[in-house]
């Protein structure tokens, strides 16, 4: 089954950004409930080794208001990603074109040779927008290092029977900061109903909300150096959570290296939801880093390794 990173990356991180943003609309403070003001909101997520990844550009609407992708997509807009020297100069631009098929997105243009440029490990790149009604936005990403996995316990393991897979993997390198932070995610191949394990479909039919495709994909919280195990070699062990498996049957397991902009959005989204141990009043608004606009642009480096689990 051929992988589409973004769509896969897309799908994990953007109930995260949809939620965030809900929050910081409907947040209150001091002053009382933010006004609504409509602003571009940027979506994409560069993957270290990976060719250039697409832009999704839409407009925020009012929380009260149908969300309609064809009456939110931004059009027409003039999307670049820069790559930036060691001095902020700009080393090479990478033109976007507007997908006619899919509204909102842009997508890389292709060089002669038919090539899209590749996501540079430790590279910064810079996103420039600008609208077709003048509105201007910038972000920054600094990519991770890429890393690889050594070895895992077992492609095979029976759901909650057997110890939690283990990964040994080199360790990536983020600039400017002393450790890595990880996230896993998990993709079924075979996500079929009869193949829920019990807790999720427990779940999925006692809800009124929720549908099969919400758990093809699930991630795990951020992992930080409490959670890993540094090995005498300089590799480290990760342990793949049980809860980030929804299927029997084959899965596909990322293990993925956030870069700042990814961490600071997730951990302060999880702050705003009273995960992050602050006082009332004190919870701090989501941490953006869009200039000119809302969203994400953030970029991970990411290896991927195929498991089967087996019912119990």
């Amino acid at each position: 089954m051929p992988e589409r990173p973004f769509l896969s990356v897309g799908r994990l991180f953007r109930a995260i950004l949809i939620l965030a943003l809900l929050l910081v609309y409907v947040s209150c403070d001091a002053t009382g409930p933010k006004p609504f003001e409509s602003e571009v909101v940027v979506e994409s997520y560069q993957i270290a080794g990976e060719p250039a990844a697409p832009v999704r550009l839409t407009q925020s609407i009012p929380i009260d208001s149908t969300y309609d992708i064809n009456d939110v997509a931004v059009r027409g807009a003039d999307v670049r990603i820069e790559k930036l020297g060691e001095g902020g100069e700009v080393e090479g631009t990478i033109p976007y074109t507007s997908d006619p098929d899919s509204a909102g997105f842009y997508r890389p243009s292709t060089a002669i040779d038919g090539s899209i440029p590749t996501i540079e490990p430790l590279g910064t790149y810079r996103l420039r927008v600008v609208t077709e009604a003048g509105a201007q936005i910038r972000a920054e990403t600094t990519v991770p290092d890429t890393f690889s996995i050594v070895s895992a316990s077992r492609d095979t393991a029976t759901y909650r029977a057997d110890e939690e897979i283990a990964f040994r993997i080199t360790s990536s390198r983020t600039p400017g900061r002393d450790q890595a932070f990880y996230i896993f995610s998990t993709e079924s191949l075979d996500p079929r109903k009869e193949n829920l394990v019990p807790l999720v479909a427990d779940f999925l039919e006692q809800s009124e909300n929720s549908v099969l495709s919400d758990f093809v994909i699930t991630s795990s919280p951020v992992l930080n150096e409490a959670g890993y195990t540094q090995n005498a070699d300089g590799t480290l062990t990760l342990r793949l959570p049980w809860v980030v498996v929804t299927f029997y049957g084959p899965n596909r397991t990322r293990i993925n290296v956030l870069d700042e902009n990814m961490y600071d959005f997730i951990r302060s989204q999880t702050a705003q939801q009273g995960g992050g141990g602050f006082t009332p009043g004190s919870i701090p608004n989501v941490l953006e880093v869009v200039e000119g606009g809302a969203g994400i642009f953030g970029s991970m480096a990411s290896v991927r390794r195929e498991m089967y689990v087996a019912r119990p």
